[in-house]
This record gives C-alpha cells, structure tokens and sequence, in this order.
C-alpha cells in the first residue's frame, strides 16, 4: 500500500512537472519582447499616465520623473494622491510645478464602498484627457522608450489592453527565488499563450503596466466595476477580456522595472494582504492551491529520499533536479539572478503554501482586509469580488 501510494505521488509530481515546463515553453513563445517592437506609428493618440500614491515618498518621484522623460510625443501624467501621510504630496506638488504635462490631484477622503487605490485609479481616469490611459504603481521605472513601443505593438494589433510582465529588482536572494516561486504559479493561471484565442478563460493584468484603450475602459465601467475589489489589477484585466476587448502582453524587460517588495518578510506580508483575494475568499480553492504548490515544490525532493524503492527515487531526484532548473532559469529572466535561486525553490513552497494559508485565516478573524490603515470588511470584500466563474467567455476575442 505504501509503495503504491508513493507511486501514485511521485507519478503526480512529474506529469505536473511536465504541464508546467510545457506552460512556461507556451508562455515565453507567446511573449514579445518589447525591445524588440519598433517604435513606429502613423499618429500617436493622446496617452494619460495614471499613478495612484499613498505614502509612497521613498520611491514616487523616481516614478513619475522617469515617465515625464518618455520620448512619447503626447504624453499627460496625473498624480494621484491617497491620503498620503508621508512626504508624497509635497514631492508630486514640486515636480508638477516644472512640467505643464503632469498634474496633482489629491483626495482627502475615501468614499463608501471603495477601496483606496481602486478610487484613485477611478479620480484619475475621471481626470484624464487621454484616448489610452496607462494604470502603474508609485514605485515602477520607466526608460524612455517604453511607452512609445508599447502603444505601437497595441495599435499595430488592435488591441484594447496591453500588459507588460516588468523586470523584477530584487536584489536578496531570497526575495528572488520567492518570487519567481510565484511568478511560476501564477503563470499556469495567466495562461497568456491563449490569448490570442477567441473563447478562452484566460486573462492577465498587472498593477506595474495596465495600458487600457479608453474606449474599451469605459465600456466595462471603469473602475466602478472593480469599486471593491483587493487585486483589481489582475481583475480589471478579466473584465475587459470577458467583456469583448483584444487582449495582449509583452515581456517588458528593462524598459519597465519594479521591486516588487523589498526582502522576503515584505513580499510574504504583500501576500497575505492579497492571497485569499485571488481565491476569491474560497476556503476550498485555499486548500487546493495549497496542496498543488506543496505537490510541485516540496513532494519530489522527499520522495527522493524516502521513496521505497529505487526507481521510484531516480524519478523524484529527476523531477527535483528539473524544478531547480527551471526555478533558476526563470529567476535569470525575471530577476536577473545567477540560477542558484532554484537551490531554494523547494524550501520557497512550504512558505508560499503557509502564507496563502495565513492570509485566509487572517482575513477570515480580522473580519476583513487591513492595507495602509484602513480595515476593509470581509463581508463587503466578497460582494465587490468580481468572479471569473460568473462571466461568459462568448464575447472574448481573439487576435
């Protein structure tokens, strides 16, 4: 019974081994390289930058100055300021006041029913005079180039919302191998390479790089749709897709980078703020999630110890020493690591897997979500949650 019970494991853990270096070979297929768009169009459309900031003076002026060096022809940055406590304000007023292109606005309260960056993405896009807005984080670089190539790869494709995956800044080791750790996950739900394909459940946003075609954002509702909705990044992109918009993405590589979070305690506690939200609040999905992550990542190490039997061993040692490789081959890519992170990414399941699980339990006592000084209730997280089960693939297009 037990030799056939670790059969059954180590047999699981290697087709699964196989679905995800098949998905990572699909993935990369299907994704350009922004460097390698030429940044070329007949017109240029108007192009409003949004950046929603609470307390964000360590990083926001990095941000907002790299976007006011775009080379793209007509460009508007608008500011948004969160309730910022910190120096925010201050520095986003000072760099404002030297370039006519970017504006400053400021909300003081939240209102019923938003969550705080969802209602200054919605200020903004309010605010905006552009016929594309690009959604980003307080704390991404931009180079120069990055706009101009991107909305040539979005016009040459018609499409109405382009993603670009940035280059991860992580300079910890352990910060690196976590993250790619999720970042390889969170691939097999993207599914990216099916895009293209009219019909399909996949769907990708990112809160670094969202490029939206007014038109296409204004036709979901905006952020309205997404009022209270913890991962809107990821979900204004499963809106727009379901709701009939071609969608694309890019690898950004240099042109867009980001620490994500800074070290592995500050990404874990990024985590919990979010996790259970992309379950969509589901104790079931927690437990699956959890079991999968373990089955990829910490399963076939064991069981090359403690298999029964040698061939059985052979087998595991073969998957672990693929997960390794593909773990350090990703981290290069993302990261720009030296491919010894995969040496850690068996130990990087167990902590994921912990964290989704802390997240859950968290949220669920709490009674809610707590992010930047504002407790948003349980109850309410899960009426604004926007579910991908309860919308139709019919309208989704392909390109």
């Amino acid at each position: 019974m037990a030799y056939l019970s670790w059969s059954l494991a180590v047999a699981t853990a290697a087709a699964c081994w196989v679905l995800v270096v098949w998905a990572l070979w699909r993935a990369r297929a299907a994704l350009p390289m922004l460097v390698e768009v030429a940044p070329e169009a007949d017109s240029w459309p108007m192009l409003t930058v949004i950046v929603p900031a609470r307390d964000e003076a360590a990083d926001v002026e990095e941000c907002v100055r790299s976007l006011l060096e775009q080379d793209y022809p007509a460009l508007e940055v608008i500011a948004v300021n969160d309730r910022s406590s910190d120096g925010t304000a201050a520095i986003l007023d000072r760099v404002a006041s030297s370039d006519k292109r970017m504006r400053v606005l400021h909300v003081q309260t939240l209102p019923a029913g938003w969550l705080g960056k969802n209602n200054a993405c919605h200020v903004g896009a309010k605010n905006a005079t552009g016929d594309w807005l690009l959604f980003t984080d307080g704390d991404v670089r931009f180079h120069p180039e990055a706009m101009r190539r991107a909305l040539a790869f979005a016009m040459r494709y018609r499409l109405g919302h382009l993603v670009a995956f940035p280059k991860l800044i992580a300079p910890g080791y352990w910060e690196r191998t976590f993250q790619t750790t999720f970042g390889l996950l969170l691939n097999l739900k993207f599914r990216v390479w099916e895009l293209r394909k009219p019909r399909t459940h996949a769907f990708v946003g990112i809160g670094a790089f969202n490029l939206v075609e007014r038109q296409a954002y204004e036709s979901v509702g905006g952020h309205t749709a997404l009022a209270f909705e913890v991962i809107d990044d990821v979900k204004l992109g499963l809106v727009l897709r379901r709701g009939g918009t071609r969608q694309g993405v890019v690898d950004a590589g240099p042109l867009v980078r980001v620490r994500w979070n800074a070290g592995l305690r500050g990404t874990m506690r990024g985590l919990i703020k979010n996790a259970f939200a992309g379950t969509d609040y589901r104790w079931s999905q927690v437990f699956i999630a959890s079991a999968a992550i373990l089955v990829l990542t910490t399963l076939p190490p064991l069981a090359a110890v403690l298999a029964p039997s040698a061939g059985l061993r052979v087998v595991a040692g073969a998957t672990t020493l693929l997960s390794i490789t593909v773990c350090g081959a990703a981290a290069r890519r993302a990261a720009g690591g030296s491919g010894l992170e995969g040496l850690a990414f068996p130990a990087c399941g167990p902590l994921l897997a912990a964290t989704l699980l802390f997240s859950a339990v968290a949220t669920t006592l709490r009674g809610g979500v707590k992010w930047r000084g504002t407790l948003y209730p349980l109850r309410e997280l899960r009426a604004g949650c926007v579910r991908g089960r309860e919308r139709s693939v019919e309208r989704v297009p392909g390109w």
